[in-house]
């Protein structure tokens, strides 16, 4: 197959184009124009397989030299929180316009490639108290303008009668995706520490959109894709991921009693036809004590201290 990627130089992007070509594709990568992804490009420069086009998605006349004979599309091109909310203009031209007008683009062409959209668990809304598992069965409720621009896609390919495939992701982050602004750790630090979480590791992530471009059964369906049993934790573990990776202690008494629109899923019919559930949260914790081993390290001497301390300083974030 050739497989359009759009968003393809962002971390899952990547890891799309890793997959793809593992499994025999051609790829066409599509990310906007900026020096640091002309250098990026330059780690697929000896890859015959992998060709380049650089723009802005919300530029329409570029969208049918990106459709040209691709069998399929992976449309990661979006903006997310907290730009969702904090730039609500752009992230509506992008999630929103441009992506209507690439589904529109899709639909004139000879023959219609497979539109493979990755949405989100965040659009069945926030946790309830004693509510854990999320099946196809609940319906999705808008809660701030990134559910609302997923939604609006969903309903969007749903209307049309081109061939697509809708998987709504659980927290997908690896050990890259370490970097979170102020108001997100805050927001994070106040949600309550039992809210049930499901993690999938991105690898998995593009590993499900990959199949999903190429399993007849999955066509016309929405699927939910996370990591399965082993991914299944509460909030609290999720966050302090990454305080034990560098020998720091989150006390569960840190933490707010705030929902946050995270949940367990039952990805059983997604994992039934993609196949993609290969990594444990296990996996991603010990992924994390690796990559911040330098910082453990550092701060070895002052540890005691930095413990003592940190409930106070996490308290006025």
């Amino acid at each position: 197959m050739k497989i359009l990627i759009t968003g393809a130089l962002g971390n899952l992007g990547q890891m799309c184009i890793e997959q793809a070509l593992a499994q025999g594709h051609a790829v066409r990568g599509f990310d906007l124009d900026t020096p640091k992804n002309r250098r990026l490009i330059r780690r697929y420069k000896s890859e015959p397989r992998c060709e380049w086009l650089l723009g802005d998605i919300c530029n329409t006349d570029l969208h049918s030299a990106l459709l040209e004979d691709v069998d399929a599309v992976i449309h990661n091109a979006s903006l997310l929180p907290p730009q969702t909310e904090t730039q609500a203009e752009l992230a509506e031209a992008i999630n929103v316009e441009a992506t209507r007008a690439l589904i529109n683009s899709i639909a004139g062409c000879a023959p219609v490639p497979r539109f493979v959209f990755p949405s989100s668990v965040t659009v069945f809304g926030e946790s309830q108290p004693g509510e854990k598992t999320k099946s196809l069965q609940d319906a999705p409720r808008v809660s701030d303008n990134y559910t609302r621009h997923k939604l609006t896609i969903e309903q969007t390919l749903q209307a049309s009668t081109q061939p697509w495939v809708i998987l709504r992701v659980g927290v997908a982050v690896d050990a890259r995706t370490l970097k979170a602004d102020r108001a997100t750790l805050k927001q994070l630090l106040n949600t309550h520490p039992d809210t049930p979480l499901e993690f999938v590791h991105p690898k998995d992530v593009a590993l499900a959109l990959c199949n999903a471009c190429q399993v007849p059964e999955a066509e016309h369906k929405i699927l939910l894709i996370g990591g399965g049993k082993s991914c299944q934790i509460f909030h609290h573990r999720f966050m302090k991921t990454a305080f034990s990776a560098m020998s720091l202690t989150l006390p569960y008494s840190a933490m707010g009693k705030q929902n946050y629109y995270t949940h367990w899923m039952d990805s059983t019919e997604a994992q039934a036809l993609l196949n993609f559930q290969q990594h444990s949260f296990e996996d991603y914790e010990w992924e994390m004590r690796k990559q911040l081993r330098p910082a453990r390290l550092l701060i070895r001497p002052i540890q005691p201290l930095l413990n003592r301390v940190l409930p106070k300083a996490l308290a006025k974030l």
